[in-house]
């Protein structure tokens, strides 16, 4: 009995991870990293997002995510290699000057936090705008302020540096337990003990910038506040202790940002604001059970933690059926040909992402045989200024966009704009300094 156990178990195992590799693309590497690096930030947050929404510094987290916009922007235009060097301690000596001008009976606390965001906010987009080199700027600003598919098309520096980072929040919101809990409920008991309650805070405003410019990587510079302060708010409607809310809070912002990276990827809509309506609707849901909790004086918070679980599993399954699985090397055209990557059997998440990694790094899938859908347009040749014909791939919020050039043959010309569907074997060519993806023997049908 106990073999045939052990038969059925693993099958049942096999059949998970078949079914979520087969829908939610989990054998491919990069979105293993953006769930790791995902899960890791949203636990970040929502740890110190209690602390921040009791001590009333949600305004604060707020204006740190405009202070890391415009860090980023700097850093862009100083040409960083790893800009990361210098965002976190711009962030971090902001949060320090936001927490100290709060304490200046000159300037009020709210509306020094608003000065500097919104300064920040304006200086980095003026910046990007005057100085800027890069050739789709819309987009780069569109993906930091709302992350759009940055959280999949990390570099292996980002995801380890998010990792440590991470790693190293938690073990100091552990070690720091109960010093935090002293000044976050009585900063006069904790003075009296002897705790160095100034010193405390602004060590809470360094950590909580180090949370925001890593969240920025997830759910982009404006939704940031949203990951910190909607788990924590949602465990207040129904728990009451300290740590059992900020126990909630950690499971409510991990199974949300898994389940809002999960939809994003299957469904092709924005990761940040699928996260962050995945927040949205605990925070509802958690609002309804402690009404009744309140009214009928029942316990509910079990209940309201299985039911969020229930229901946010039941949206990324059924939303995995509505796209069809990736085929990779079983699509074939009409004369046998087989296609080794087709991205219109993907939803437009994957399919940016992909063709984002063939953009990044066009020798690795030089030979392949591709199917992409776009619309058709021309791009111009740097070195003779020369229109060339272009497949143009948007992303899901349609900001960032790539191209892969080609040659229409003896095919009717589309007008620019039109949505096409093509197909060809992969190569690169060399424009200027850059190397560029070109499809050879290509062909091309108007999209339906």
């Amino acid at each position: 009995m106990s073999a045939s156990f052990g038969e059925h178990t693993r099958t049942a195992a096999s059949f998970v991870v078949d079914f979520l590799c087969k829908n939610f693309y989990l054998h491919e590497g990069f979105v293993q990293n953006a769930l790791l690096v995902g899960v890791l930030i949203s636990l970040c947050a929502s740890l110190l997002g209690v602390t921040l929404v009791l001590k009333r510094f949600s305004l604060i987290g707020d204006g740190l995510s405009h202070v890391a916009f415009g860090a980023m922007a700097i850093a862009g235009v100083l040409h960083f290699t790893h800009d990361m060097y210098f965002i976190l301690p711009a962030t971090i000596l902001c949060a320090i000057l936001m927490l100290r001008a709060g304490q200046n009976t000159a300037i009020m606390g709210d509306a020094a936090v608003a000065i500097l965001s919104v300064a920040s906010l304006a200086i980095g987009y003026l910046l990007v705008n005057l100085f800027s080199s890069s050739t789709n700027l819309t987009g780069d600003v569109c993906t930091t302020l709302f992350g759009s598919t940055s959280i999949l098309t990390l570099k292996p520096f980002d995801v380890y540096l998010s990792i440590g980072l991470s790693l190293f929040v938690i073990a100091i919101f552990v070690l720091f337990y109960n010093k935090i809990f002293a000044c976050t409920f009585d900063e006069d008991f904790a003075r009296a003990t002897g705790t160095p309650v100034t010193i405390y805070n602004f060590f809470i405003a360094a950590v909580i910038a180090v949370i925001i410019v890593l969240a920025m990587k997830l759910v982009g510079a404006l939704l940031i506040s949203a990951l910190i302060i909607f788990p924590a708010l949602s465990a207040m409607r129904v728990f009451r202790s300290f740590l059992a809310v900020t126990i909630c809070a950690a499971v409510l912002s991990v199974l949300c940002s898994l389940s809002g990276m999960l939809i994003s990827i299957v469904a092709g809509t924005p990761v940040g604001s699928t996260i962050v309506c995945c927040d949205l609707a605990a925070f509802i849901l958690f609002t309804i059970c402690g009404l009744v909790q309140r009214r009928f004086r029942v316990n509910l918070p079990a209940a309201a933690t299985a039911c969020l679980a229930v229901v946010l599993l039941a949206s990324g399954c059924s939303c995995s059926k509505s796209e069809p699985a990736k085929p990779a090397a079983t699509t074939t055209e009409t004369d046998g040909r087989k296609i080794d990557l087709d991205l219109t059997q993907e939803s437009a998440t994957m399919a940016w992402t992909h063709a984002y990694y063939m953009d990044q790094n066009p020798d690795d899938y030089a030979g392949l045989r591709v199917r992409i859908a776009g619309r058709f347009g021309y791009v111009k040749n740097p070195e003779n200024n020369q229109d060339i014909a272009a497949c143009i791939v948007t992303d899901s919020t349609a900001c960032c966009q790539m191209h892969f050039e080609f040659v229409p043959g003896a095919s009717a010309i589309p007008s620019e704009g039109t949505k096409i569907v093509l197909t060809g074997d992969l190569t690169s060519v060399t424009r200027g300094a850059t190397k560029v993806c070109h499809l050879e023997n290509a062909s091309f049908t108007l999209a339906q």
